[in-house]
């Protein structure tokens, strides 16, 4: 009998450990079901058929995938506004390529390519430069969003004649009415949450951004650390814009401009300040469904659009508050442990 009670209190030790331990990713999820929860009631019809779920991860990837990587810089307490011109120049090359050589891997390759020297030149702005890295990404925000431009002359590069292809389908084709997009940013979610959770880089990341001289004391490149997310993130936001524009079988110039806030709010509703040093790939990941889910919502509601931004920011605020009483209800708990006040 004891031997019972002992192994029950173990257990609900163990969901109250877990619970404690990540509180703000619960707190993130419940926000989403509630939302669902109330579309749902306004909408049964609407949120019960398939296509609208289709339709969500047919196009929430574009807003989460840069910003699971973006999450990585927010935590090193740096930001980069320079990704969604990233996202054009990956698929400008993508389109490039293929319109010159076929749908081929080298496309992909190159475009992949062209992100890692964009986020390569921001981590030297930063760590060598000393340039701040909101400045130095304003400025190659600028740089290649013109160089698109520029080679283009504003016109478009239609892609739809690859629809079919063995590699289109890869991308962004359906496997089971489930659109390969969704697939990747799950997949790639996964990647990220591992190494920065479990991996010794990870560790790094969260390091150097909540106390940069004591990372440097513990004997971590904070500069190379820095360098490597800048870089890893400007590969994502590359594979982002090929992405999207295998989506829509055309290159538009524009491409990318509509996910810069909306990915940078994923990244906060989903828990990481931007003072660094804390965050989750797992709360970034759900905050982009969030923010999906509202624009869905309210059009299969029948509201009018024009209160999409609103019920973003009412989400924004609520998630933010969440965070802070969580995290002071956090503070004073380690203060009691400790004793202290």
């Amino acid at each position: 009998m004891s031997r019972k009670s002992f192994n029950t209190k173990t257990f609900a030790d163990t969901i109250v450990n877990t619970f404690n331990r990540y509180k703000l990713q619960v707190a993130i999820s419940v926000i989403f079901l509630v939302l669902w929860l109330i579309f749902f009631t306004m909408n049964p019809e609407g949120f019960s058929e398939p296509a609208t779920y289709a339709a969500i991860t047919s196009v929430a990837p574009f807003t989460i995938i840069p910003a699971l990587s973006l999450t990585y810089v927010i935590i090193s307490r740096e930001i980069d506004l320079s990704f969604p011109s990233v996202m054009a120049l990956g698929g400008w090359v993508l389109a490039v390529t293929w319109r010159a050589l076929g749908p081929t891997p080298i496309g992909v390759i190159l475009a992949l390519l062209a992100g890692l020297i964009a986020g390569l030149l921001n981590g030297l702005l930063v760590t060598r430069c000393r340039i701040p890295s909101l400045i130095a990404t304003i400025g190659t925000m600028f740089l290649w969003r013109g160089v698109v431009l520029v080679a283009t002359e504003g016109f478009s590069i239609p892609l739809g004649k690859f629809r079919g292809t063995p590699i289109f389908q890869v991308l962004v084709g359906r496997i089971g009415g489930i659109p390969m997009q969704m697939v990747w940013a799950i997949t790639i979610g996964i990647l990220l949450w591992v190494f920065l959770n479990f991996h010794k880089f990870g560790a790094y990341i969260y390091y150097t951004g909540d106390n940069r001289d004591a990372a440097r004391m513990l004997g971590i490149n904070t500069g190379k650390v820095l360098t490597c997310v800048f870089m890893l993130h400007g590969v994502i936001a590359a594979f982002a814009g090929i992405l999207v524009t295998l989506e829509m079988a055309t290159f538009w110039p524009a491409l990318g401009e509509i996910y810069l806030l909306k990915s940078i709010a994923s990244v906060i509703v989903g828990g990481t300040p931007v003072t660094g040093g804390i965050g989750t790939v797992f709360g970034t990941f759900i905050g982009g469904l969030i923010l999906e889910l509202i624009e869905t919502g309210i059009l299969a509601v029948g509201v009018t659009g024009f209160w999409i931004r609103l019920v973003h920011g009412l989400v924004i605020i609520v998630a933010l508050i969440a965070q802070v009483s969580i995290r002071e209800r956090e503070i004073k708990r380690m203060r009691t442990i400790m004793g202290i006040g």
